[in-house]
């Protein structure tokens, strides 16, 4: 499995090697332009000996071009990133359990801490009441040979501490002799925090059971499993750490999104995509909420997605459907994608204009941010990837600045 199959030309390769080569000590540029705003964004690039990850720093998302090259902080190793309390956090994965906390000193520079390492890589890491002051987060065993606990802890921002610990076994939260899990996103409502999962063969990632939704309740701060809610109108939520999977709005509903997509990762889907409710102050789904995503018009299965506000999602959505039976080929190819503002409320469907048919990054977390009524995320059409800039009121986007790298893997907004 290929969690992220980029690099367009062999030109783009060649100038990646030499952005590799001449960026190895990591190194910000002394003296970046830096305006009103700074954005610090994840940049991957990739060459046929591997991918290497860089955190860089710009004032301008919409104009001319953003390098790593004397303006990026190395990452070791894999990289997926979260954003709570001003801190930028550069989350290792696949076998790096480490975190790099990234923030802007005194001269508004890129600055990183370390110090703050998990027992076992990260899966996802959120800002638990968006107050900046605490994440949670959790790390599950990639197969039962990684280990047996779920891992769930609390994030101390200012401190860069671990605070609450607790292991669950996994067996408890899908009890299964054939299955695997693998978390695609949580959320903390009052004293509960809820995760969804799907199902999975942990040799050949094959979903032999997408027939019902999945989400698992625990007490928070302590992480207790209480128990765990299944629903059959829909197949799991979310997709291969894509961390698409459950949403809370303003007033603490949550939205579990199904995709059971071939073309991130699912081996078949027998359930339509669609949405599920959760409603404030209940642990249960709402029985009279479903919105069908597959058969809404502009709809499709929601591939990637953030929260953004008003009962809103910013959505990667696909335009064509997957082949069934399935085709090896568009498997894992997180194809056919387009942009889309998914209405909670009103159960409808607006594609974003001025967007190309595109493929995702696969098995990441969707880099989009949130900006003062626009939302920011990263294309890449035949080896050029663009920012484009979603104005959320009329849902119409714009290409900006071109990003030197093979793909964006973060972005926040550091000032």
């Amino acid at each position: 499995m290929k969690v992220i199959q980029l690099l367009k030309t062999s030109l783009f390769a060649a100038v990646t090697i030499v952005a590799v080569s001449c960026s190895k000590d990591g190194d910000s540029d002394p003296n970046p332009v830096v305006g009103d705003k700074v954005y610090a964004l994840g940049i991957g690039i990739t060459t046929p000996s591997g991918t290497t990850n860089y955190v860089v720093q710009t004032s301008d998302l919409m104009n001319g071009t953003i390098s790593p090259l004397g303006n990026g902080l190395l990452q070791e190793g894999y990289r997926d990133y979260a954003f709570g309390g001003g801190v930028f956090y550069a989350l290792g994965g696949l076998g790096i359990s480490d975190v790099n906390a990234i923030t802007l000193n005194s001269e508004n520079k890129l600055a990183s801490k370390t110090g703050l390492t998990f027992e076992l890589p990260n899966n996802q890491l959120i800002d638990v009441d968006g107050q900046g002051k605490t994440m949670v987060g959790v790390s599950l065993p990639a197969s039962p040979t990684a280990g047996l606990q779920a891992k769930f802890y609390t994030v101390n921002i200012a401190a860069n501490t671990l605070g609450n610990k607790k292991d669950v076994a996994m067996n408890s939260i899908h009890p299964s002799s054939e299955d695997w899990l693998f978390h695609t996103g949580m959320q903390v409502v009052g004293s509960q925090l809820f995760q969804t999962f799907y199902p999975v063969n942990a040799v050949s990632y094959d979903t032999k059971n997408t027939d019902t939704n999945y989400v698992a309740v625990y007490n928070y701060p302590g992480f207790e499993l209480q128990k765990v809610i299944k629903d059959t109108r829909t197949g799991p939520s979310g997709a291969f750490n894509t961390m698409s999977g459950l949403f809370k709005t303003e007033s603490g509903d949550l939205y579990a999104v199904s995709t059971s997509s071939i073309y991130n990762g699912y081996s078949q889907a027998t359930k339509p995509a669609g949405i599920l409710k959760i409603a404030n102050g209940t642990s249960v789904f709402d029985p009279n909420y479903f919105f069908n995503t597959d058969t809404a018009p502009n709809g499709g299965k929601i591939a990637h997605a953030i929260y953004i506000g008003n009962n809103k999602l910013f959505a990667a959505i696909t335009t064509v459907p997957p082949t069934i039976p399935l085709v090896k080929e568009e498997r894992w190819s997180d194809a056919n994608l387009t942009l889309a503002i998914v209405d909670l409320s009103a159960k409808t469907i607006t594609r974003v204009a001025n967007v190309p048919v595109h493929s995702g990054n696969s098995g990441r977390s969707f880099a989009a941010l949130v900006d003062n009524g626009k939302i920011y995320s990263a294309i890449g059409v035949n080896g050029v990837v663009n920012i484009y800039e979603t104005d959320i009121a009329t849902a119409t986007a714009k290409k900006g600045a071109v990003i030197e790298g093979t793909f964006m893997g973060g972005i926040a907004r550091l000032k």
